[in-house]
């Protein structure tokens, strides 16, 4: 694409409806796009819907219906619930697409939202057709994680955009595109640090010793398409790898040159790979 075109179609997200349904303690915020079999998107941490790669949903909504929302308390959605969890969060997953009468969906999950499209498959097996892990890992302490360095932005408060823009993109990428933020959507829902502060102790616990997806990931009897980027700062690659050896039917997809944000750097290479694996 070029920058024009990019930035043409950063609005996307913005011109279409946001509807609402209520679930247990919350109302969940969602957009729907395009028709066709359900393609359910979970985002990642500290994210909102609103930062899906417009192209990415482009080009998927033209075989799919895809569906993008904003976990309990993030973005437009509520939540009166004092604690939180991947598997609580997987539950609420389970109750949206039984608010929108949605038997059975594709499932795509980008990095936390991959821990609960994991925990969502392994606890309603028969509600998902084909699962997609974006980015992410399988927690219980088998994670490897990331540089030291890359962590403390992550945990700073006080991280500059900038500094958190740099976690997405790999280094020798950066250098060529020194504005990266063209690359994404810009961003209109509003966040809420009391939400991310209960989505750490999630994500924490997910990654401590007898968390995660470790001991269930035998169980998952659907097709699973692992695609990460071998430079991915966030979650390292290796991550997917381990996934591939404990998921019985998976596919591991490896972009070279490419980060945690993959999804804004190779859209079209990105949502190909994705709809391929789903068509097949």
């Amino acid at each position: 694409m070029t920058k024009l075109e990019i930035l043409n179609s950063k609005s996307m997200n913005n011109r279409e409806e946001i509807n609402f349904v209520d679930i247990t303690n919350a109302k969940i915020a969602y957009k729907s796009y395009g028709s066709g079999f359900p393609l359910i998107m979970c985002t990642g941490y500290a994210t909102n819907m609103d930062l899906w790669s417009t192209r990415v949903i482009e080009i998927l909504q033209q075989e799919y219906r895809v569906i993008v929302f904003d976990h309990r308390g993030m973005g437009l959605s509520t939540n009166a619930d004092s604690s939180m969890s991947i598997t609580s969060m997987a539950e609420d997953l389970n109750e949206l697409l039984i608010a929108l009468k949605i038997d059975k969906a594709h499932i795509l999950g980008w990095s936390m939202g991959g821990f609960v499209a994991q925990m969502f498959a392994i606890n309603h097996p028969g509600k998902v057709k084909k699962l997609v892990l974006y980015a992410t890992n399988c927690g219980d302490a088998k994670n490897i994680n990331p540089a030291q360095e890359i962590i403390d932005i992550l945990a700073n408060p006080a991280a500059t955009p900038l500094e958190l823009l740099g976690t997405l993109f790999p280094d020798n990428w950066l250098a060529t595109h020194p504005e990266p933020w063209i690359y994404m959507p810009e961003p209109k829902e509003p966040y809420n640090s009391d939400t991310i502060g209960l989505q750490y102790v999630a994500v924490q616990n997910w990654l401590s010793p007898g968390g995660g997806s470790t001991k269930h990931l035998h169980k998952l009897n659907v097709p699973v398409l692992l695609i990460c980027g071998d430079q991915d700062k966030v979650v390292p690659w290796k991550n997917s790898s381990i996934l591939k050896e404990s998921i019985p039917y998976s596919t591991l997809i490896m972009i070279p040159d490419s980060g945690h944000g993959l999804m804004y750097q190779l859209p079209e290479i990105f949502a190909n790979h994705v709809s391929f694996f789903l068509q097949e």
